[in-house]
């Protein structure tokens, strides 16, 4: 019988630290409504995609919760068959721990978006708002504007003439960027955290121009009535060997301002035969890095999103957590900052072993496209509903693999499912059905096959079988009231860190004195 946890019990197994882990396996959209500060959300209808990176160690004690629908049960069940043994239920889930007192937390990568509120108000991290910057601008001032977030999202939308430059690679390529001291940096991100990091991160690395965040980044561009542009892929080509200098300098007064570990790979070798204690592997190089290959053993995520997302990779808080990167500058970027998150034990791995990543085709009978359509099967589409919304096959129903027992779709012909994971989750959806007593095949080459071979696509909500909740709420793109959205999540981010401290059971601990001259 599975071990359960009441709410009382699990506060005090979160305070008292220890490799342990909060699970919660509802969607993100009802995560994002509420959930424990500690939790990180695994959705059960992708477990099994998903925790083996997040808990890389199966004797990891695991705590699953929910929305006391049940769905904690059904996942220990999945947990168990993968070979993970000490597992408790979370009795009641979010449900209960309301009832109990506990603090319930709205939104999605709360723990790093409150610590950015942190790191601003114990830093006072200088902000320029957008019309100051605007201002600027248009009369021609020696400012350069940088946004701070990964490259794909730059190029959605961006301040008109900022350069992207993501907030982990800021330190190696600015002496580059700003040859002269008297330059304004401003960073941006859409709302508030990563302007704020990018920001201070430039600080700490002493590096003398004065630097600004921008306040409110994109959401505050639009509220003074600018406009945004769309499609922008500006970027610093490569580093000089004086600014790669300069940034290895400066990342290293960081690290070591944060008691931020180096290790070398004979002490990883070591640490991966230790059974007892959680390790995290994580290369924080580029996307574009990870597309040509990854640090050996690592999980491929870039550093700037590791910091902004800890809760979505890093489930142990007490574990080991290692960083690679082959010039040293991204790795200690990341590591100081997850040092004053309260993750005590980061190190950096100076490494540049990069094995190709190997592509793996799903384990399950598959059909080409063509022969689908050709012969009238149902598809069932189970990639991502942002996906769903924008292409999907025509005619195409849409579910989440989770709640397939009281919503898969009718097939007299035959049923192929599709997704946008390369076939692995429509695998185990088939497996799914046929439990059911329903036969399905993968649709072979998915999405991108279907429109290859000339069959018609849609785009629209028109098909959905079950609650579209897949995905936390974002400021953006909310059709009923998109300007109240934007105004309400500034809000709420500004808010985070008293109830942080209402909550009492996250700390962080921000560097306030400064590793270089400003």
């Amino acid at each position: 019988m599975t071990a359960s946890i009441d709410s009382s019990e699990l506060r005090e197994r979160i305070i008292a630290g220890g490799e342990f882990a909060l699970v919660d396996v509802r969607e993100s959209g009802p995560f994002a409504h509420g959930h424990v500060l500690s939790a990180c959300n695994l959705p059960l209808s992708r477990l099994e995609l998903g925790i083996a990176a997040l808990l890389p160690r199966k004797a990891t004690f695991v705590v699953l919760t929910d929305g006391g629908d049940g769905l904690s049960r059904r996942a220990t069940g999945v947990l168990q068959t993968m070979g993970y043994g000490d597992i408790a239920v979370h009795e009641g889930g979010i449900e209960a721990w309301q009832a109990a007192g506990g603090e319930v937390f709205e939104g999605i990568n709360v723990p790093s978006k409150a610590f950015g509120e942190c790191v601003e108000s114990a830093c006072a991290t200088p902000a320029l708002d957008a019309d100051e910057v605007h201002r600027r601008i248009a009369a021609g001032d020696d400012i350069i504007v940088l946004d701070g977030r990964p490259f794909s999202e730059y190029g959605d939308f961006a301040i008109p003439g900022a350069l992207s430059c993501p907030n982990s690679e800021l330190a190696r390529h600015i002496t580059d960027l700003v040859p002269s001291p008297s330059t304004t940096v401003v960073v941006n991100c859409a709302g508030r955290t990563r302007s704020i990091i990018g920001a201070q991160t430039l600080r700490n690395t002493g590096l003398a121009n004065p630097v600004h965040a921008l306040e409110n980044g994109t959401i505050g561009w639009e509220w003074a009535g600018h406009s945004l542009e769309y499609g922008a892929s500006r970027r610093p080509g490569g580093t000089s060997a004086s600014s790669h200098a300069w940034g290895i300098e400066a990342c290293r007064r960081m690290a070591s301002a944060t008691g931020l570990g180096e290790i070398d790979e004979a002490t990883l070798d070591d640490w991966l035969k230790d059974e007892l204690r959680t390790l995290y592997r994580f290369d924080v190089r580029s996307p574009e890095e990870h597309a040509r290959g990854v640090l050996a053993g690592m999980t491929a995520i870039e550093g700037t999103q590791l910091v902004q997302e800890t809760d979505s990779w890093i489930a142990v808080r007490d574990a080991r957590i290692v960083l690679g990167d082959d010039c040293g500058t991204r790795s200690r970027f990341a590591g100081h900052w997850l040092k004053q998150m309260g993750f005590c034990d980061v190190h950096v791995l100076d490494t540049d072993h990069v094995l190709p990543v190997p592509s793996t085709p799903p384990d399950a009978p598959m059909v080409p496209p063509g022969e689908a359509a050709a012969d009238g099967w149902t598809i069932l589409d189970l990639s991502s509903s942002l996906q769903y919304i924008s292409c999907h096959p025509a005619g195409a129903f849409w579910a989440l693999r989770s709640r397939l027992a009281g919503c898969a779709p009718a097939a007299d012909r035959g049923l192929a499912v599709l997704d946008d994971e390369g076939g692995r989750l429509a695998a185990l959806a088939v497996a799914d059905l046929a439990v059911l007593g329903i036969g399905a095949r993968v649709m072979e080459g998915g999405l991108e096959a279907w429109i290859a071979a000339g069959l018609p696509v849609a785009a629209g909500h028109e098909g959905a079988l079950c609650a579209m909740d897949d995905r936390g709420e974002a400021p953006f793109g909310i059709l009923d009231d998109p300007n109240g959205a934007k105004r309400r999540y500034i809000a709420w981010e500004k808010g985070l860190p008293a109830q942080i401290e209402r909550d009492g059971l996250l700390s962080f601990r921000p560097v306030t004195e400064p590793q270089g001259e400003h």
